[in-house]
């Protein structure tokens, strides 16, 4: 069991920090938002090529009042245009470690035999992960 103060079992509503005017408060209360490390879904796409997979970082920042997470945006998108060939992605949600069952801990994340328990963003949507492309940070 995780000792996360925010629950990632709880569907959240997700925003990019680049689409707030202050990345410190939460758009939906005005809470102070916290970070915390999670591991997060990203389906990647480049024309017909899609490809999924899991990356974990404190780049998320939850509300404690309400369901409110928002993402780092240029951390997101730094890290992903290291690829060559990426064009979009989208992060689907957050997957809830804490729902794999002890026995199956050794059996590798995403396959038939142990699916991944991702808790699925309420209002997930694709970005530009290439520099030229990135929306300009609202000041």
């Amino acid at each position: 069991m995780s000792e996360k103060k925010f629950d990632p079992s709880i569907p959240r509503k997700m925003y990019w920090s680049d689409d707030i005017p202050n990345g410190s408060l939460c758009p939906r209360c005005g809470e102070k938002l916290e970070k915390e490390y999670h591991a997060y879904v990203i389906v990647t796409r480049e024309g017909k090529d899609h490809e999924t997979f899991i990356y974990a970082g404190d780049e998320g920042s939850f509300c404690p009042n309400c369901d409110t997470v928002v993402l780092d945006y240029e951390m997101f998108a730094t890290m992903l245009s290291q690829s060559q060939r990426l064009s979009e992605f989208a992060v689907m949600g957050i997957v809830d470690v804490d729902a794999i069952p002890e026995d199956k801990e050794n059996v590798p994340l995403g396959s038939d035999d142990n699916p991944i328990p991702l808790v699925k963003f309420t209002n997930a949507s694709k970005r530009s992960a290439s520099p030229k492309n990135r929306r300009k940070k609202k000041k």
